[in-house]
């Protein structure tokens, strides 16, 4: 009889050393997911920071081109600032999608981290 629950408890801790294994390996899948979300995030918004830093030089020089009366110069960079501003509002919406994406990943791994928990 004795046996049979040194049999049943070791069943017992090989069932919940399986669960830990579980949580563990579910937790460890949200901090990955958590951490591309949190890179994809930082390099969409190092784009964005790029272009409208481009978007801001060709604003500057068009402006030092109209004070130098360099009408048709200003009228190219002032384009190009306007396309490069363009440009950086796009990369600024893909910037929070994707963080917006990456939260959503992160929400579902927590879920399953927690259900693993439970079980």
């Amino acid at each position: 009889m004795q046996v049979k629950h040194i049999l049943a408890a070791a069943a017992l801790a090989a069932t919940l050393a399986a669960c830990s294994d579980n949580a563990q390996q579910a937790a460890q899948a949200a901090a990955d997911k958590a951490k591309a979300a949190a890179e994809a995030t930082k390099l969409a918004a190092q784009q964005t920071a790029q272009q409208a830093q481009a978007a801001a030089a060709q604003a500057q020089q068009a402006a030092s081109q109209a004070k130098a009366g360099d009408m048709s110069g200003a009228a190219v960079s002032a384009q190009q600032a306007a396309t490069s501003g363009q440009a950086a509002a796009t990369s600024a919406e893909q910037t929070a999608a994707t963080a917006k994406q990456g939260a959503a990943d992160v929400k579902e791994a927590v879920k399953t981290a927690d259900a693993a928990k439970k079980e």
